[in-house]
């Protein structure tokens, strides 16, 4: 018999403001990486709070659960947002511990952009939540042809400074850019040979081309669809999430010229085995953002929450160039 986790994923748990209220008096000055935990139960609890799980009690701590990918669940008080909803990913990944079908609950939903492998369950989680999804027009015609409610989406273009209010927190939708890893050499030799060492079964390959088809492959993708979020909770706790691994638009510049630095920048790099192209991303991006705590957004099993951390060619490059908190 096979055993499963409840939940395959990272949990982060954050103190908001300048405080850090889940630690006693003599711990405030301890690093925040090494303190110990919150005595939240939803800081401990390996169930999502989407999938029935407990909610932060603490007005001070934002939990941030990974899934994999670009998918995550931030939970604040009693609010949920979902970003990006990829989690029946296919007989080839390794299960979560949930399925689409459990996640029933869900203030807000943010999709980065269109692709399959961010937005295949978002539909199905629209209808199982009832909450209103913030996306680009090509993700939001996308959902349109699988029959959700016009009403539940909001469309953005991120090009008009626009800022959405919400519960405890505001959202501002910014144009970035998709990520191009075909441009690095050797990315496609590098997928031909990953491909043919690990080719997929019949049934595999068929069950692929289904969740693929909840995507979109519109090539406008690259400079229309992806877009970044940068959300902002009521003591001034600032997160960015951009969820593909394009260069800096003019847009992102200039919003964040405006904007300011933000307290955690969740981003991805380049989609390719590269360090030089991720670098090459990564880098303006910090840039850019000028996040405390940065965490690499990445398609591999392994995470990289960089408070700034380990010894990858991106992280030794975030240590260099970015000030200590």
């Amino acid at each position: 018999m096979t055993l499963r986790p409840k939940t395959a994923g990272l949990l982060f748990f954050l103190g908001l403001g300048l405080g850090l209220p889940c630690l006693a008096a003599e711990q405030q000055s301890m690093d925040p990486r090494f303190a110990p935990p919150p005595q939240e139960e939803a800081c401990r609890s390996l169930s999502l709070a989407a999938t029935g799980g407990p909610t932060v009690k603490d007005p001070k701590i934002l939990a941030v659960r990974w899934l994999g990918f670009s998918t995550y669940e931030l939970v604040y008080g009693d609010r949920i947002i979902l970003l990006d909803n990829y989690y029946d990913r296919g007989p080839r990944y390794r299960y979560l511990g949930f399925e689409a079908a459990d996640v029933k609950r869900a203030n807000l939903i943010l999709v980065g952009h269109g692709h399959s492998d961010h937005m295949s369950d978002t539909a199905q989680t629209i209808v199982q939540t009832g909450a209103s999804v913030i996306a680009a027009p090509i993700s939001a015609a996308k959902l349109l042809s699988e029959g959700v409610d016009p009403g539940k989406i909001i469309q953005v273009t991120g090009r008009d400074g626009q800022i959405l209010k919400f519960k405890g927190f505001t959202v501002q939708p910014v144009l970035g850019r998709h990520g191009e890893p075909n441009l690095a050499p050797g990315t496609g030799a590098f997928r031909k040979a990953y491909a043919d060492a690990y080719p997929a079964t019949a049934e595999e390959k068929a069950a692929e081309d289904v969740i693929g088809a909840k995507g979109s492959r519109d090539p406008h993708i690259l400079d229309q669809g992806m877009i970044a979020f940068i959300i902002t909770f009521d003591d001034g706790f600032r997160l960015a999430w951009r969820d593909s691994g394009g260069f800096m638009t003019d847009y992102e510049k200039a919003a964040m010229a405006k904007i300011g630095p933000v307290d955690i920048l969740i981003g991805a790099v380049a989609a390719n085995v590269v360090a030089e192209a991720n670098v090459a991303v990564l880098m303006p991006m910090i840039d850019t953002y000028r996040p405390s705590v940065y965490f690499r957004r990445t398609t591999k099993k392994k995470s990289a929450a960089i408070p700034i951390a380990p010894p990858s060619p991106c992280s030794r490059a975030s240590r260099i160039n970015i000030p200590p908190p």
